[in-house]
This record gives structure tokens, C-alpha cells and sequence, in this order.
């Protein structure tokens, strides 16, 4: 990694704009969806504006933006040069990524299945806590922790590229970013044609680790990095440019506008450049909603399925259920900043802490001891 990473610690303040943005994107989708049509087939004032945001798919166009952070940052904080960089790294992400994560299960179990009246079993809230009910075909406490996992297998392939000496040449991961997108672009490829494919969430799971390592080399290129190449840049614009132009063209002829993951795909890849590159937003309250996006992703779910559940107590044509959908998007913002705040404050912020002490002691534990002189022989 250049010098210019070598303050992990230092955090970027037009990125933390972008991680708000992509909260809210994202919070825009679920709450909209489900809002528009609180009275049944009857839609709310503003239907409209959900029927654009669902053209495009809002949400996942603020997961894009998150994946593409990550890429962003995530390699940048492993610091080779320390002692035991690996473990230091895990524990970090651990703590980072469990305890806000933990206190969601039970939150997002009551409010997603409890409430009412669906099956959450034991077993699979215990799955839930380790993170991996996906590969055990549990059931999920809230449907976006998908991402999570995918988070999880990105931290193992950066650890696994600095095992392997790769995880600073440009080139190495320009490869594997290629190669990624082509399997999902053939696995694609294969279902249109009606042949036999990986299943769709494999081809994505793909297709966002590249994504992923897409952010990698963009902030490469953008430090102008010294390890970079004539053909690696070239070879990283190129990729930048698959994502934005090159698939969504080819897939519009074939499957439509929407819904065509390509166009949010590409959505998300414009924001993340337009916030990196062009826009990149410093102030005090995008400053303060990027810290606690984590909490914001993680419990509007919490938040909206347990309002939808009083609204739902009431009767139809009260007031509290025929308000313009913009009042019931508003409301939800801001009772789940409310809420991620006090998370961040009690959960989020102690869970760091108690991260980077525990890393400090990992990095003593592996740090050469002084060199002692043998005693000399009588």
C-alpha cells in the first residue's frame, strides 16, 4: 500500500456523505414498497414517487454504493507492516460488524415474524447470531443481511491476498475483478439462453465482489498509485466502464429497462464516482448520518415493520393511514436516525473500542520481544 494509507484510521468525509446517501437509498426502497400500500389496494398520495423509485430500484442502487466503500476502504485498513496485520484486521472487523448486528436479531425477529404471528425458531435465530443463515437455508431476521455475508467473504479475500502477497499489485486484483465479472456475465448468459447456470444469488455474489474490487483499484487510481501501471489503468477505466456502459447497453436490448439490475448497477457506479470524484459533499450532518449509516441499514427494517404493525391496529380510513407516502418516508427517517443514533452511541461506538484495544494487545502479543545478549560461559 503508498504512504498515503497509512492513517487507517483517518476517515473521509465525502465517503461518509456517500454512506448516508446510500442509507436513505436504501431505507427509500423498503419503506416505499411496503407504505404505498398500507391501505391494500388502495395506494397513497405519491404513488408516483415510489413507482420511479422501484423503476430504478433505489435500494439497490445504495447497495452498489456500500460495496463500492468497501472496496474503497476496506484494503486500505489492513496495515501489512504491523505485527500480526491479519488478526488485527479480523478482530477489528468482528467488532465492528457483530455487536450492532446482534442487538438486530432478536429487534428484527420480533418486528419481521413475532409481531405477526410468522415462525422464527430458535434454531434459526441461533444461526442468525453467527451470520451465516444463508449457507444454512435458515431463515433471515431481516431479509438485507445478505449483504452482510458478502461483506464477511470480501474481508476473506482481502485477507487472502495479503497471505498471498497480492493485495497491493494493482494488477493481481485487476484479474481477479475480470474474472469475476465473467463468470457472472456468463452465468447470465447461460439462463437467458435457457442452459443450465449457477444459481442467481452465486452469479451476483460474484458479480459484487467485483464490484468490490472495482472500488480497490478506483481509489488506486484516484491516489495515483505508484504500483499502477500504464495497462493497469487502462485496464481499471475499462472496467469502470463495463459497469456503467458497456453492460447496461447490452442488456436493455435483451431484458428491458426494468426491472434490469444493469441499470442500478450502473446507477450505483455513477454515484459512487460522482461522490469520490465530482461532488464530494463535507458537512457536519453528512458527517454524522455516514457514521451511523451502519445503523440506519441495519434497523430501519426494525423501525418501519413495527409502525406498519400499529398503523395496521387502526382503522382504515384514519388519519395516521391516509397520509401522503413523503409523510410516512419522512416519519421513518427520522424515528431510525433517532434510533441508529442511540445504537451508535451505546453499541456501535463501545463495540470500536473494544475492537481496537483488543487489536492493540494482538499487535504486542506479536511484536519481536527485545534481542538478550546470552550470558557468558564461566
Amino acid at each position: 500500500m503508498s504512504s498515503s494509507h497509512a492513517a487507517a484510521d483517518t476517515r473521509l468525509r465525502h465517503i461518509d456523505t456517500l454512506r448516508a446517501v446510500a442509507a436513505i437509498l436504501v431505507l427509500w426502497q423498503h419503506v416505499g414498497e411496503v407504505f404505498v400500500h398500507l391501505n391494500g389496494a388502495v395506494a397513497l398520495g405519491g404513488s408516483r414517487l415510489q413507482e420511479f423509485a422501484s423503476s430504478i430500484n433505489v435500494g439497490r442502487i445504495g447497495v452498489v454504493a456500500f460495496f463500492l466503500i468497501s472496496g474503497f476502504v476496506i484494503p486500505f485498513s489492513i496495515q501489512p507492516g504491523q505485527a500480526s496485520p491479519v488478526r488485527t484486521f479480523l478482530v477489528k472487523r468482528f467488532f465492528r460488524i457483530y455487536p450492532a448486528y446482534w442487538l438486530s436479531v432478536p429487534l428484527g425477529a420480533l418486528t419481521g415474524y413475532w409481531i405477526w404471528g410468522r415462525e422464527f425458531t430458535a434454531a434459526d435465530f441461533l444461526v442468525n447470531l453467527t451470520l451465516l443463515q444463508d449457507l444454512f437455508g435458515m431463515r433471515a431476521a431481516e431479509g438485507l443481511y445478505w449483504t452482510l455475508l458478502v461483506e464477511l467473504v470480501f474481508y476473506a479475500l482481502c485477507v487472502a491476498l495479503l497471505l498471498t502477497r497480492s493485495l497491493d499489485k494493482p494488477r493481481r486484483l485487476l484479474a481477479l475483478a475480470y474474472v469475476f465479472g465473467g463468470v457472472y456475465v456468463l452465468a447470465m448468459l447461460m439462463r437467458w439462453l435457457g442452459l443450465p447456470s449457477v444459481g442467481t444469488s452465486v452469479a451476483f455474489g460474484f458479480l459484487n465482489l467485483s464490484i468490490m474490487l472495482c472500488g480497490t483499484l478506483y481509489r488506486s487510481l484516484l491516489d495515483d498509485s505508484p504500483a499502477m501501471e500504464r495497462v493497469d489503468r487502462a485496464g481499471t477505466r475499462l472496467l469502470i466502464a463495463s459497469y456503467l456502459v458497456i453492460l447496461p447497453a447490452a442488456t436493455v436490448p435483451m431484458i428491458g429497462f426494468s426491472p434490469n439490475a444493469q441499470i442500478s448497477y450502473a446507477l450505483g457506479m455513477l454515484l459512487f464516482l460522482a461522490g469520490t470524484t465530482w461532488l464530494r459533499v463535507q458537512a457536519r450532518l453528512t458527517d454524522w448520518l455516514g457514521r451511523i449509516s451502519y445503523s440506519i441499514y441495519l434497523f430501519h427494517p426494525v423501525v418501519f415493520l413495527a409502525m406498519l404493525w400499529l398503523l395496521q391496529r387502526l382503522p382504515q380510513d384514519s388519519w395516521w393511514r391516509t397520509r401522503h407516502l413523503l409523510v410516512y418516508l419522512v416519519a421513518n427517517l427520522l424515528l431510525t436516525v433517532a434510533f441508529a443514533t442511540l445504537v451508535y452511541r451505546w453499541v456501535e461506538r463501545p463495540g470500536m473500542r473494544l475492537g481496537r484495544s483488543l487489536a492493540r494487545a494482538v499487535q504486542r502479543r506479536g511484536e519481536p520481544g527485545p534481542v538478550v545478549a546470552p550470558a557468558p560461559v564461566p
